[in-house]
């Protein structure tokens, strides 16, 4: 009951801030509580910082990768899962041939838009077979500064990204991040689901 009555002063006063859509901002941001990863460490490193876990809007994560051996394609898998106490759910998942976008940057509008935002003072991949000996890094990557689709639900979440080399497909790195969705209003942090743990499986690592 403590928890509906705080959901239902929260759409309240949304309501109330929101009379006029004109003067009104609304805004989902991800929140993360861990980052977990996993690399072959015959193929490559990975090491990576994750900066103020306790705020909710200065957060920050920058990467390290450096490639051991030739790469000579790459597939990314990405998926999405909301949490809740009793169950976990895929809500999105797609594949993107790393090494085919590189050559054809235009082949895909939304991953050219994600791709384009995050080379900005980074360094990544851009021709392919990947040489060895080649270093990669992102750096001060803000999650409350990336643009949340409307339709995700304002819930706990696992966002998963996995890379996979070879005819094989073998795995290379994953990287699945753990956190919440918050709402902003106008500059406000609205109460949100808290995260727990759930009572399903997670989604297997891959296998190094």
């Amino acid at each position: 009951m403590e928890t509906f009555g705080w959901l239902l002063m929260a759409t309240v006063l949304q309501i109330l801030f929101c009379f006029d859509t004109t003067y009104c901002f609304v805004a989902m941001i991800p929140v993360l509580n861990k980052v977990v990863s996993k690399f072959d460490d015959r193929l490559i490193n990975i090491s990576y910082v994750f900066e103020h876990p306790e705020s909710i809007t200065n957060q920050s994560l920058s990467y390290e990768a450096h490639v051991l051996r030739e790469l000579k394609d790459m597939k990314m898998t990405v998926a999405y899962y909301v949490v809740s106490s009793e169950s976990m759910n895929r809500l999105l998942q797609r594949t993107v041939d790393v090494c085919s976008y590189v050559k054809r940057p235009n082949s895909d509008r939304l991953v050219k838009v994600l791709y384009d935002h995050m080379a900005r003072n980074n360094r990544l991949p851009s021709v392919c077979p990947i040489p060895a000996r080649e270093r990669f890094y992102i750096r001060d990557l803000r999650p409350a500064a990336i643009t949340i689709p409307g339709f995700l639900p304002e819930n706990n979440f696992i966002f998963d990204t996995s890379f996979h080399t070879g005819a094989l497909l073998q795995p290379l790195f994953q990287l699945r991040y753990h956190g919440r969705l918050m709402r902003i209003i106008n500059g406000n942090i609205f109460p949100t689901v808290q995260p727990q743990p759930s009572k399903r499986p997670k989604p297997p690592m891959s296998d190094k």
